[in-house]
């Protein structure tokens, strides 16, 4: 009977304990990465159906002003005031603007499909989404999120990626090192002639005169280089990125705000003075539509860069890989 114990040299155990530990975190950040995309996802459907149905108010609005403009149209052309040409102009444009309001019907349905697939939840389909879409969250400095970028998890997981495969080379260096192994145990020998037991002891070491593991440690220095050059690149990558999402989202936070302050009073305004003049004879149906369309388009618009601040602010969520301060409160108002 013989026992054979065999001692790890060069530090072998330690180096697969660090390959194992830097897979462990890669496997961390990755699971940390699915849960901001997840969060993101799902506030950007949240956002994306309450803008859908903020744009279909604003069609229904535009429906109904434009009915009254037809109306109003017909009355005068009936009465000889106008030709019967800005009647028919009246209303082929209101037959246009109720186009547009069944593609704002479709479009709410396909957003509130949106939330129900990312969110899972078919209920969703019952309820009213709720919610402030003129409310945009402020987001910290742009400073502070570079600060933040080697923990995002998209960082995280380069990182590690980069630390395992250096560890690797390790692993294939440590191989180098003969193990020892120590034999002891009993034989059975004869000795004048009769039976008896005798201790066997031993030590071997291998000597690796012909593989020098030279092919397995080149290939890991490879693999350890291009893992360094990827998280670099990674990292650019996702700082270019947070820089662009953060310009986009100050440029439509920005948008947003000018459009509430002064584009849309100032347009509204000016409908109501058309409207008012061409009653009066002053103005023809031209500037009426003209004024109608620059209220519609000037309201769509700022519906959509209210979508674009809010989008972006949930990119910033997800590329932090942290959930910023109004992500609760989006969470709390889902339907």
């Amino acid at each position: 009977m013989l026992v054979n114990q065999t001692i790890e040299l060069g530090g072998k155990r330690r180096t697969r304990l660090d390959v194992a530990s830097y897979g462990r975190e890669i496997a961390l950040a990755s699971l940390d990465g699915r849960a901001a995309a997840l969060r993101a996802d799902v506030a950007d459907a949240f956002y994306g159906l309450l803008a859908a149905q903020r744009q279909l108010k604003v069609a229904e609005e535009s429906a109904d002003i434009a009915a009254r403009s037809a109306d109003m149209a017909d009355k005068r052309a009936r009465a000889g005031k106008v030709s019967p040409v800005e009647a028919t102009k009246a209303r082929v444009a209101a037959t246009g603007v109720q186009i547009a309001l069944a593609g704002a019907r479709t479009r709410v349905t396909t957003a509130l499909e949106k939330l129900v697939n990312v969110t899972g939840s078919a209920a969703a389909r019952d309820r009213v989404a709720t919610g402030n879409l003129d409310d945009i969250p402020e987001a910290e400095p742009l400073s502070q999120f570079l600060q933040r970028l080697d923990t995002s998890p998209v960082a995280r997981a380069a990182r590690a990626e980069m630390l395992r495969s250096n560890a690797l080379v390790s692993v294939e260096k440590a191989k180098r090192v003969p193990d020892v192994t120590f034999s002891a145990g009993m034989k059975r020998v004869i000795t004048g002639g009769r039976p008896d037991n005798q201790a066997v002891v031993g030590v071997s070491i291998p000597l690796p005169v012909f593989d020098t593991n030279k092919g397995a440690i080149l290939e890991a220095v490879h693999k350890a280089a291009k893992a360094d050059a990827d998280f670099d690149g990674e990292r650019a990558r996702l700082q270019l990125e947070l820089t662009q999402t953060y310009a986009n989202y100050e440029n439509s936070t920005q948008e947003a705000r000018r459009l509430k302050a002064d584009v849309l009073p100032a347009a509204r305004e000016s409908l109501d003075a058309m409207s008012r003049g061409y009653q009066l004879g002053k103005f023809s149906f031209l500037d009426v539509l003209d004024a109608q369309r620059t209220l519609f388009q000037g309201q769509s618009q700022y519906v959509q860069a209210l979508t674009d601040a809010h989008r972006a602010y949930a990119d910033l969520s997800r590329l932090s890989g942290s959930p910023l301060r109004s992500d609760l409160r989006t969470t709390a108002n889902l339907p």
